[in-house]
């Protein structure tokens, strides 16, 4: 999460390869890590403004054929989130509750695909859209408060239709998204959320460690992104996070994610009032969204005819495959 504004092109980061990911990007970036630890030493100032437009900076991928298949069944709209326009997509009759799905960092709408025809045949419309800075919305910088921006843009574009929003399903950074919506918002939709990350701030430990950034720099960093937000990252930290949510939860999470820590998915669904727990095997960041018995424990908890266990609690065995317990 993060914005900034600089006009040096080198920090712009972008790839069509999916299966290039962000922190591949930085990792194997050498020239850029040169010049930042030159700036760190001379100019720290300038270090903390490429390494937060850098923190800023989400790839754009090209649409596969299904996904551009998808998008050419649905009916497009355009919605304002702050000074930029996103792109958002109804599949479904419009006079039907709405399931909104929010993608995740470097992700894009179309990416929900699985969940579309089945949530349709279960009496929903699915409402998917790009957030800024992705697929084909508006903007080159995005952050979690975009994201959250975002969220809130399309959910009241489609209550002042007329459309009930039955239910949230969240990706990734788009599931914390989603989180702090609710939990900002105390609104009690129930929410979906698959591979949530947990904490913003030792994520950029993570990201200035990859790019060989030192404390002061990254700390320089956080201040002035945390000032032209208007938010401290404090606000997106468990459990305070998640605290004040109403709102009814499934998280699920795979073992072997290697972009979002189990871990991390495990600390959202135990900070969360009254959240339960999936946890998949061998299904990783990306096609966990895909896989048939997701989208059917997706189906069963909205549709209130599952109860799906709790997390287990800190300090307890993990369990091996949480499975229904009603």
């Amino acid at each position: 999460m993060a914005p900034a504004t600089l006009s040096s092109n080198s920090t712009n980061v972008r790839n069509n390869s999916p299966r290039l990911s962000r922190l591949t990007a930085w990792a194997g970036m050498a020239p850029l890590r040169l010049k930042l630890a030159a700036a760190s030493v001379f100019t720290p100032g300038r270090a903390a403004e490429i390494a937060a437009r850098l923190f800023s900076t989400p790839p754009r991928h090209e649409h596969t054929a299904r996904e551009r298949e998808l998008l050419a069944t649905g009916t497009r709209f355009e919605v304002a989130a702050g000074f930029k326009r996103i792109a958002a997509w109804r599949f479904g009759r419009e006079d039907r509750p709405a399931i909104v799905a929010s993608h995740g960092w470097g992700g894009r709408g179309a990416q929900w695909r699985a969940i579309v025809p089945p949530q349709r045949d279960e009496g929903y419309q699915v409402v998917v859209f790009d957030h800024v800075a992705h697929g084909h919305s508006e903007g080159d910088q995005s952050t979690l408060v975009h994201f959250i921006d975002g969220l809130d843009a399309v959910v009241r574009d489609l209550e002042v239709r007329g459309i009930e929003v039955a239910a949230l399903a969240g990706h990734s950074l788009g599931a914390a998204a989603v989180g702090a919506w609710l939990n900002r918002t105390r609104r009690a939709i129930p929410a979906v959320l698959i591979a949530p990350p947990a904490s913003v701030i030792r994520f950029s430990h993570f990201f200035a460690r990859s790019l060989g950034i030192g404390e002061r720099v990254r700390s320089a960093m956080q201040e002035m992104l945390e000032r032209r937000l208007g938010h401290p990252w404090t606000d997106f930290e468990l459990p305070g996070s998640v605290a004040k949510v109403q709102a009814r939860a499934l998280v699920i999470h795979d073992a072997e994610d290697r972009e979002v820590s189990f871990a991390a998915g495990l600390g959202v669904a135990r900070a969360w009032p009254g959240a339960a727990m999936v946890r998949t095997h061998g299904l990783g960041h990306r096609l966990i969204l895909r896989d048939p018995q997701v989208i059917q424990d997706a189906i069963d908890f909205l549709g209130g005819r599952v109860v799906f266990a709790p997390p287990p609690a800190s300090g307890t065995r993990l369990f091996d495959a949480p499975a229904p317990i009603a």
